[in-house]
């Protein structure tokens, strides 16, 4: 989220469904202005994130964390989930970005493009515990019943068979990103009892994730799988 500036943020959620979602204004507040009151509202309530559980925060402590007045923070967002959905949506977002950058040609075997995948979650997870604490935490409101949830999990899963695709000769399975959305759903299983029983991803959980994603493509998926273009 640090990494966000406001164009980029103003950007990625005008240019979204779940935009629609989040103020009954539709973002028409385009202004300099109205980008940087946005800004501070999400700044704010990340800042008041780290160290108070998610569900006792107030939309009235996130408007006076960022100075900004309780009547025009509702221009902007309807509700303080509005806004902890919004954070959320960007951080889904960078972690795909980040993701993308993973190459699969570093490594010889699918198995080993899987761990990068896992450990470099892990590594940003580390580097920015509100992250984690918006997906894992048991206090984050509930967003599973939105779509936007669902479609990130897609995206990511998705972009997963696209560089397996791209780097190895895969299969013919009809259902394989069906399988990758399970092996996705382990990974987060694991995840989220490691963080609710720790407040972290653990090193011992990182290696239960892999561990358990692995064994189960190797269901599917042959030990070694033939690279393309080699």
């Amino acid at each position: 989220m640090s990494d966000y500036k406001d164009d980029k943020i103003e950007d990625v959620l005008v240019d979204s469904e779940l935009a629609k979602k989040l103020v009954p204004n539709k973002f028409k507040f385009t202004s300099q202005q109205g980008r940087i009151r946005r800004q501070k509202l999400l700044m704010g309530a990340k800042k008041l994130s780290e160290t108070q559980p998610i569900n006792d925060i107030t939309l009235a402590a996130v408007c006076e964390e960022a100075g900004i007045p309780r009547a025009s923070a509702y221009h902007f967002f309807p509700n303080i989930e509005a806004i902890f959905l919004a954070l959320r949506f960007l951080n889904a977002i960078e972690i795909l970005e980040v993701l993308g950058t993973v190459e699969n040609v570093n490594y010889d075997r699918w198995q080993g493009y899987l761990t990068a995948l896992i450990e470099r979650c892990v590594r940003i997870f580390h580097a920015d515990q509100t992250k984690a604490k918006l997906i894992y935490d048991t206090n984050t409101p509930d967003f599973e019943g939105d779509s936007f949830g669902e479609d990130i999990d897609h995206q990511i899963v998705k972009l997963i068979y696209e560089r397996l695709s791209e780097g190895y000769e895969m299969p013919k399975y009809d259902d394989i990103q069906d399988i990758l959305l399970v092996t996705y759903s382990i990974i987060n299983g694991i995840f989220t009892l490691s963080y609710r029983r720790h407040a972290s991803i653990t090193d011992n959980y990182l290696q239960e994730a892999t561990t358990a994603s692995i064994a189960y493509l190797r269901c599917y998926l042959p030990e070694k799988l033939p690279h393309k273009n080699r």
